[in-house]
């Protein structure tokens, strides 16, 4: 399988790009295309279309190459896997809950492939990722490699997915691979260093927590980082939204630590939302800010896998959250960079709302805050 990458700052420039680098007889089959203006999505709909391309695209406010940040409007992956290998499939979710959507994703790639793997990319702020998570796993397996991020603009939520001949402004869109033909490896890594002790989720609803050690969650949250970290002359108006680049690190048995960002105050009773499910009873430490250690272990990640496993690779996607390049600044290009050099091959990335893959070997869970890579290998046929 190949792969290349191009850019454009309109569809006129990208039908251009994609003109050339045909040029040397390469007929990619799938396009993965970020883009910022939604205005375009219909014409690079049509483009890719009319040249009999399979389009997953997705509306992002930043995205990356291998050759670091990207200010065009459009940035695209080519591939030439072969049609048979994989299926793309976009379910709508404004008439039907996550779960559901979810489960007739997984259950579209029980049925198309034996062992199915699943790269993708939903929109909806109000989305429950845990459920999504949830109804794949239910239908295609507890085990099942699901790996993505959540698409749009992270100033409104707002955006749109599209594929050839749909698109949904609420839905998932599904890249399903066929694991049997294509190695499909990744990891979801954050890097963040814990800090303090335990502290425990006494009372919650779905991603709301009212109380950390039986105390109301805002206040636990204010004397652990100060109160400049909350807008004090706003504290009366209700629901404000969290700027904080310290993750909570939920622990699993594992040992590993699920990120779980605070995004939201609610002042009239003292409880934050944060970025996915909490159940009471749950154990969280807090996050130290974030330093070049936190980078290297993202990068350290990936190196291990190509020394153990994956020595070559045929392309490179990242989801990274958007809470990383606030958090990091100027130097989320040095993380980049050191995933780029890994494997010196095509990649393509966004910065996201949210995050799906593996911590490590247990199954596929929704993050924030995180890296979730994902490497596609053709296998050789005997």
């Amino acid at each position: 399988m190949k792969a290349k990458t191009i850019t454009g700052n309109s569809p006129a420039e990208i039908e251009a790009a994609l003109e050339e680098s045909t040029k040397d007889g390469f007929k990619p089959t799938l396009v993965i295309i970020t883009l910022t203006n939604t205005d375009y999505a219909e014409t690079i709909q049509s483009l890719f279309d009319l040249k009999g391309i399979a389009i997953f695209g997705i509306t992002t406010s930043q995205k990356f190459t291998s050759h670091g940040m990207q200010s065009e409007d459009l940035v695209a992956m080519l591939l030439d896997l072969k049609p048979d290998y994989f299926r793309i499939v976009l379910n709508d979710y404004r008439e039907s809950p996550p779960y559901e959507t979810g489960f007739q994703t997984g259950i579209t790639g029980k049925n198309v492939f034996n062992n199915p793997g699943f790269i993708i990319s939903p929109i909806d702020f109000k989305m429950s990722g845990d459920e999504l998570i949830r109804g794949l796993t239910d239908a295609a397996g507890k085990d099942a490699t699901i790996m993505g991020g959540v698409a749009g603009n992270p100033e409104d939520f707002s955006g749109v997915l599209f594929t050839n001949g749909s698109s949904s402004k609420g839905g998932l869109l599904a890249l399903i691979i066929d694991q049997d033909q294509i190695t499909f490896s990744g990891l979801a890594v954050s890097g963040w260093k814990p800090v303090g002790t335990a502290k425990k989720v006494t009372k919650s609803e779905g991603s709301w927590i009212f109380t950390i050690d039986d105390e109301p969650a805002m206040n636990v949250i204010r004397r652990f980082l100060g109160d400049e970290m909350i807008n004090s002359e706003k504290l009366g108006t209700g629901l404000l939204p969290s700027d904080l680049g310290y993750p909570l690190q939920f622990q699993r048995a594992s040992g590993s630590a699920i990120m779980k960002p605070v995004l939201f105050w609610r002042t009239a009773d003292q409880s934050i939302m944060v970025g996915g499910e909490v159940k009471e009873g749950e154990l969280f430490r807090f996050s130290l800010p974030p330093d070049f250690d936190s980078i290297d272990t993202v990068v350290e990640s990936t190196r291990i896998i190509k020394e153990e496993s994956m020595p070559d690779v045929d392309a490179v996607l990242i989801f990274s959250c958007v809470g990383r390049l606030g958090s990091f600044g100027p130097m989320i290009t040095t993380e980049i960079e050191g995933i780029a050099s890994t494997w010196n091959k095509p990649m393509l990335g966004f910065f996201s709302l949210g995050e799906f893959g593996k911590l490590d070997e247990g199954p596929c869970e929704f993050h924030g805050t995180t890296v979730s890579w994902v490497t596609l290998t053709e296998k050789q046929q005997s």
